[in-house]
């Protein structure tokens, strides 16, 4: 492929994206599926070597996305805002998650899926999309408050399918025998992390403040991100916690340095701005690349028994939760909760990648994107039409 052709693809790839992620903040159309489409057709009519990007190129996009995505999700917790919902956004999460998995797990282990192949499922598509969420919700006409909370409650939901994910991969397998000392060691790595994350943060901030709002400081900010992330990764094998920590200072730094009696100092938020670009970026890159692998998916009888289990365990989780949280049978919300998207791709890269050399999860969770993206529009439209039709 020369050099011109993948210049051009890269631009008419973005254009694509913009358009996409436009379309979708318009009208609600899932972008992912664009973004999937153009990924087949690039393969479908140059032949390219689909293989070498999964080994190659995406572990490396999936990394970086993930340390953006964690970092983002830090961002969003704004300590004033969440002090009074933090509790209920809690349980909502807890309850979600824990059921979901163990509903996942337990049918696919019933199904004679290996130990390790069901937990993994369960523990990356046991939540939705939090990108997505937001999305969905920001164009919704839900009150402040309860739109905060469901924010939140999507934030926490893909922290703890992260961190439960990056567990497997490092402690599979986990017996009874050492299960406490998983547990006890899961526990210290996130108290030592997030005091790193809260020291690295508090001492950015301090920077930021010195150096004034400098050109490129956005730019700073990210190699500052990547560079404490690898700090933490080489001492604990990841560093996800640190960055969660870090994006949650910046966004409050105000508010913490007023507690520590220092200098009032508020984030430029360009920061955040540019952090979401870059998430653009490489989400764009993310699902083009998966788009190619579809070409060679070799869909049989056994994946499309994983798919329509999980598909029904996740629309019977989100009325079971509804139901037990909110005492709603159908919360009219609800709907929001079904997509799933980037975190949940970036992970099943990041499995295949660790080690776990089986195709199947890569187009079990992408087939798992590609229908909660469609009937979720079709799920709201309808639940909008009932609504107006039973308020006459």
């Amino acid at each position: 492929m020369n050099v011109l052709l993948v210049i051009s693809l890269a631009s008419l790839i973005i254009f694509i994206g913009f358009l996409g992620d436009l379309a979708f903040k318009k009208l609600r159309f899932p972008d992912i599926l664009v973004l999937l489409l153009i990924g087949y057709l690039i393969v479908f009519f140059l032949k390219t070597n689909e293989y070498l990007v999964l080994n190659e190129y995406m572990p490396l996009a999936a990394t970086i996305s993930l340390i953006i995505i964690l970092f983002e999700g830090g961002l969003t917790l704004n300590l004033s805002s969440t002090r009074k919902i933090l509790k209920d956004s809690v349980l909502m999460a807890i309850s979600y998650y824990s059921v979901s998995f163990l509903l996942i797990y337990i049918s696919l282990f019933l199904l004679k899926i290996n130990d390790l192949s069901a937990l993994l499922y369960a523990s990356i598509l046991s939540a939705p999309s939090v990108v997505i969420i937001i999305s969905l919700i920001n164009r919704s006409n839900m009150d402040d408050e309860k739109r905060h909370k469901y924010i939140l409650y999507g934030t926490i939901l893909d922290l703890i399918s992260i961190i439960v994910t990056i567990s497997i991969i490092q402690y599979y397998p986990i017996t009874f025998n050492n299960l406490i000392k998983v547990v006890a060691s899961i526990i210290s790595v996130v108290i030592l992390q997030s005091f790193i994350g809260v020291l690295a943060g508090i001492l950015w901030t301090e920077i930021l403040r010195k150096i004034g709002n400098i050109d490129l400081s956005y730019m700073l900010t990210l190699a500052y991100v990547l560079a404490i992330y690898s700090i933490s990764s080489l001492l604990w094998n990841n560093g996800m916690i640190t960055v969660i920590v870090i994006g949650l200072i910046l966004a409050n730094s105000n508010k913490i340095r007023n507690i520590l009696g220092i200098k009032d100092f508020v984030v430029d938020e360009n920061i955040m701005k540019f952090n979401r670009e870059v998430s653009f970026f490489f989400r764009t890159i993310i699902f083009v690349s998966i788009g190619s692998m579809l070409y060679i998916a070799k869909i049989n009888f056994h994946i499309l028994l994983i798919i329509s289990i999980i598909l029904i365990i996740i629309y019977f989780v989100q009325i079971l939760t509804t139901k037990f949280v909110e005492n709603a049978i159908i919360n009219r919300h609800f709907h929001y909760l079904m997509p799933r998207g980037l975190t949940q791709i970036t992970m099943a890269i990041l499995v295949y990648s660790s080690g776990y050399k089986n195709y199947d999860i890569i187009y079990v969770v992408t087939f798992i994107i590609i229908i909660t993206n469609i009937i979720t529009p079709l799920f709201i439209y309808f639940s909008k039409i009932k609504n107006i039709l039973k308020n006459k």
